[in-house]
This record gives C-alpha cells, sequence and structure tokens, in this order.
C-alpha cells in the first residue's frame, strides 16, 4: 500500500510543480500539515490527521484557479455518486456545508415554531443548541448502562410536543453503536410520531456501514433523515462538506431552508475522495491503528474506556479530567473534556500512530507516578 500511496503522490507533485502549487501537496502523502498547534498535539476535535486523500488534493489544486466561481449546480456527480452507493435516487441527496449545517437546518425546519427535541444525554449538540436558540425545549434521555442510547426510553419521552428525535449513531462522545437491525425498528417506529434524525458522522469509520446504517428506512419512505460528512473518514473537516439522505419531499424542505452556497474546491475535493476507495480503506486501517495503541495502555492500566466506533476513545481517568488535561498540556498534547453525567471521563481523538505512541508514553508516565 505505501509504494501506491508514494507513486500516486509523486505524480501529483509532478503535475503540480508546473503549476507552482506544490504547497499544496505534504511531503510526505496522505499526512496533513498543521494538525499540531505550535507545538501542541490536537487529540481533542476528532479530526483525521492524514488529511485529504492525494485525489482530493490534486483536485483541491487544480480548483484554486476556479475559486472565483459559485458552486451553482455543481454538486451533481457527488449526489449521482451518493445516490448509486446507497440505491436512491439524487433526488434523496442533498450535499451541505459539512453534516453540521443539516442539523441546524432540521432544528430550524422543525422547531422554529417551539414544540421539543428529544435527544440523548452526553451526545453530539449542535441541534440541541439550535433548538434552545429557537426556543424549543429539549428532554435529555441518558445513555444505558453500557453508555448506548437507550431508544426505550427515548420512545417513552415522546409526546405530543416533541417535533424531533435526534439519533448520533455511533454516538459521539461515548463511540458506542447500536446495531442496525435495532435502530432501523426503532426508525420505523417513532418516525410515525415525530422526524427522526439519524446522524451517522462516524459510521464511515467501519468496514460494516451497510449493516448499520439507518438509510433503509429512507427507501421504506419514513420521516427521517440520516446525515455523513467527509470530515471523518475522509479528512476533509476544514473544508466543509457533508450530505444528508432523506425523501425527496424531506431534502426539498431541507434546500428551501439552506444556509449556506457550497465551495467549488471542497465539493471538487469531496467528489474525488467519495471515489477514491484506496484512501478510504488506508484512513480505516490508521484510525484502528491508533485506537488499540490507545486502548492497549488502558488495558494495562486497568481503566475503564467505551468500545468505540469512533476515531476517539472515552476512557475514565479516575480524576479530575481538568488535571490530567494540564498534564498532557504540559507534555505536548491537546485532550478533550468531560461529559456529564460522566464527570471522571475524558474522550480523545485520534492521531497518527506516531502520536498516540507519543501520547501513550504522557499518559503512562501521568497515571504511573
Amino acid at each position: 500500500m505505501k509504494h501506491t500511496f508514494d507513486r500516486r503522490k509523486m505524480l501529483i507533485g509532478a503535475g503540480l510543480a508546473a503549476s507552482g502549487l506544490t504547497a499544496l501537496v505534504p511531503a510526505r502523502a496522505p499526512m496533513a500539515r498543521g494538525h499540531e498547534q505550535g507545538d501542541m498535539v490536537r487529540l481533542i476535535a476528532n479530526e483525521n490527521p492524514y488529511g485529504p486523500s492525494p485525489a482530493a488534493r490534486a483536485v483541491l489544486a487544480e480548483s484554486i484557479g476556479e475559486s472565483w466561481k459559485y458552486a451553482y449546480r455543481q454538486e451533481a456527480r457527488l449526489k449521482q455518486l451518493i445516490a448509486d452507493a446507497e440505491d436512491v435516487s439524487p433526488r434523496h441527496v442533498m450535499i451541505s456545508a459539512g453534516s453540521g449545517e443539516i442539523l441546524r437546518i432540521v432544528s430550524l425546519m422543525q422547531l422554529r415554531q417551539g414544540g421539543e427535541l428529544i435527544a440523548a444525554r452526553p451526545t453530539f449538540s449542535f441541534s440541541q443548541q439550535y433548538a434552545r436558540e429557537l426556543g424549543a425545549d429539549v428532554v435529555d434521555v441518558d445513555l444505558d448502562d453500557n453508555m448506548r442510547h437507550d431508544l426505550e426510553a427515548m420512545s417513552a419521552k415522546i409526546s405530543s410536543k416533541t417535533r424531533l428525535v435526534y439519533v448520533c449513531n455511533p454516538n459521539n462522545p461515548t463511540g458506542t453503536l447500536v446495531a442496525g437491525s435495532v435502530m432501523r425498528q426503532f426508525v420505523a417506529d417513532v418516525s410515525q410520531r415525530a422526524l427522526v434524525l439519524v446522524d451517522e458522522a462516524y459510521l464511515d469509520l467501519s468496514d460494516d456501514r451497510a449493516e448499520h446504517t439507518a438509510v433503509d428506512r429512507v427507501r421504506a419512505d419514513d420521516r427521517v433523515i440520516v446525515t455523513r460528512t467527509f470530515s471523518k473518514l475522509h479528512g476533509m473537516a476544514g473544508l466543509r462538506i457533508g450530505y444528508a439522505i432523506a425523501s425527496p419531499d424531506l431534502i426539498k424542505q431541507l434546500e428551501g431552508l439552506r444556509m449556506s452556497i457550497l465551495n467549488l474546491p471542497g465539493l471538487r475535493a469531496a467528489t474525488a475522495s467519495y471515489a477514491d476507495h484506496e484512501f478510504q480503506d488506508f484512513s480505516r486501517r490508521k484510525i484502528h491503528q491508533s485506537v488499540s495503541i490507545t486502548t492497549a495502555l488502558f488495558d494495562e492500566l486497568g481503566l475503564h474506556y467505551t468500545p468505540t466506533r469512533g476515531n476517539f476513545v472515552l476512557f475514565d481517568t479516575g480524576g479530575s479530567v481538568r488535571e490530567f488535561g494540564a498534564a498532557m498540556r504540559e507534555r505536548g498534547y491537546l485532550t478533550g473534556f468531560s461529559y456529564a453525567p460522566y464527570k471522571t471521563w475524558c474522550r480523545i481523538s485520534m492521531g497518527t500512530t506516531e502520536q498516540m505512541r507519543g501520547f501513550v508514553a504522557a499518559a503512562r508516565a501521568y497515571f504511573t507516578t
């Protein structure tokens, strides 16, 4: 695999040298520059340190000269690729400025006249924050004993006021997954009472995505919206490209509330990356290796952690997360926060395998001295 990436890097670099754009391709592909903030290694934002694929980098370089253009009606190719992969029509797909834009649009669509949103606690909070800004109520439902969504409890909370149910699967910050068969049954039942938003930002990181996705319920014409992103597996968080899969009627409603104009380089890079399965396999493998390096330390030290499907691990420090974070910063690592009600637990985002070996050494010293 390494030889393949080196060969592609050389070809891309040779082409860019003639145009004076070699700075857009890293010296050691596929490694993102700037993952370290000063001399601090970022293990805090669930970014992919390997950055965009070589194919996406080449397209980005080619797109610089066309950045004066708006990306009006430029997303057809990406929509078609997604539609083909998901066995839906392009009318079932909306391309957005990251999946975060979809989360906000859905909250606006459902909650601008009040009502309530039901979500787990803890989970990704974009939808809840925006719901509160709109004046809607947010009903938090604690995770179960395995730190997974308690779907039965969430269903029981639905009332006549409920306009939206949000499920992040795999969940952030726990990394836990509700099995696809269970999730799809939940969507089939609950979508008859409220719109369901299933955030699958991290599902691409697993090889068995098709087994666990809720897109089957889109095909069944349930009232469900599935969101994905190019920020994780594809290493394009800064380029802000995501997408929604839903019925054409729901997509039309989302498009009517669009908050942004897509950026042309990001859109073209995402199209190239979606077709670059070689890099996607590479990215998954490296992220899984980093997770294994990290959890091996926790096993060694007897620290509890959740089985993760994300590019992060939530673990129990056994004490103050603030003190742990301060100690890691002294050693050059930016780490995550605690999440109520798990006040001693800390989320660690995955860096490169080399960075995680460095973190492991720093964390081992902290916990054993």
